[in-house]
C-alpha cells in the first residue's frame, strides 16, 4: 500500500512538473526581420579563427545574434557552431585575370539556439533554447584582379528546444554581408560579437571577421511536450511494480 501511495504521489507531482515547466511551447509562426517587414530583430554576427587560420578553414566558429540598434542577442542568439572541415568550393567564375567570384559551402557543426520568452513566439516561458541540428552557410566571395573586394552569405539552419520533442525550429538567413575582416587588418568594433574560440566557445580568438545579417526568417512548428507515457514508465521503474 505504501509502494502505491508513493507512486500516485510520484505521478502527480510528475504531471504537476510536466505543466509547469513544458506546457507552454513557442507560438507556431514564420517570423521575419523588421525589414521584411516581420517583428524580430535583424542581426549581427562573427566567425572567429586561431592567427594562421581563415574563414574557410576548419575551426572556424560564428557567434550570431539578434541587433536592435543598442543590444546584441536580447532577442535571438545561434552561437557556437564551429568549421569541422574546410568549406568546400561549389562554383568558380574567377577568371585568369583574377576577376569574378567563388561560392563556397561551409557546414558547422554543434551551437545553441536560444530565443527569449519576451518575443512574438513567446507562450508563457521565460526562454526557449537547445541544440542547432544543421547550420550550412553558402558564401561568394567577389574578386577583382585577384583581391577580395566583398563577401556575401546564405544560412540554413534547423534547431530543437530543450523539453520539447521534435526538430521543429528552421532558421534563414538571405542576406549577410561581410563588414570588416582581421584579414585586412582592420580591428572588429565594440558593436559586434566576441570572436569566439573553436571548442570551447569562449571569447577572445584573435581573429575572424563581422558581418551584417538581414532578410531573416525564423520558423516554429509544431513544437510539442514528450508524452506523459514516457514519463509514467519513468516512474513505474523508479518505484517498482
Amino acid at each position: 500500500m505504501k509502494k502505491l501511495f508513493a507512486l500516485l504521489a510520484a505521478s502527480a507531482w510528475m504531471l504537476l512538473l510536466a505543466s509547469a515547466a513544458l506546457a507552454a511551447a513557442p507560438l507556431n509562426g514564420d517570423y521575419q526581420s523588421t525589414d521584411l517587414g516581420g517583428p524580430i530583430d535583424v542581426g549581427r554576427y562573427t566567425e572567429g579563427w586561431d592567427v594562421g587560420s581563415g574563414a574557410m578553414l576548419a575551426g572556424t566558429t560564428f557567434n550570431a545574434g539578434s541587433w536592435d540598434g543598442a543590444d546584441f542577442g536580447a532577442m535571438w542568439r545561434y552561437t557556437c557552431g564551429t568549421l569541422l572541415n574546410d568549406a568546400t568550393l561549389l562554383v568558380d567564375n574567377v577568371d585568369a585575370n583574377g576577376n569574378g567570384n567563388r561560392t563556397y559551402m561551409k557546414t558547422f557543426v554543434g551551437g545553441t539556439i536560444w530565443l527569449s520568452g519576451t518575443g512574438p513566439w513567446g507562450n508563457g516561458d521565460a526562454e526557449y533554447s537547445g541544440p542547432i541540428e544543421s547550420y550550412v552557410e553558402f558564401e561568394t566571395v567577389q574578386y577583382s584582379a585577384w583581391e577580395r573586394t566583398g563577401v556575401v552569405t546564405n544560412v540554413q539552419a534547423t534547431a530543437s528546444f530543450d523539453g520539447y520533442d521534435g526538430m521543429c525550429v528552421a532558421f534563414s538567413v538571405a542576406n549577410g554581408t561581410e563588414v570588416g575582416s582581421t584579414d585586412f587588418g582592420e580591428v572588429k568594433p565594440a558593436d559586434y560579437p566576441d570572436f569566439l574560440w573553436a571548442g570551447s566557445c569562449a571569447p577572445g580568438a584573435p581573429e575572424g571577421a563581422w558581418w551584417d545579417m538581414s532578410s531573416i526568417t525564423l520558423s516554429i512548428n509544431w513544437c510539442t511536450v514528450p508524452t506523459q507515457e514516457q514519463s509514467w514508465g519513468a516512474i513505474k521503474a523508479k518505484f517498482g511494480d
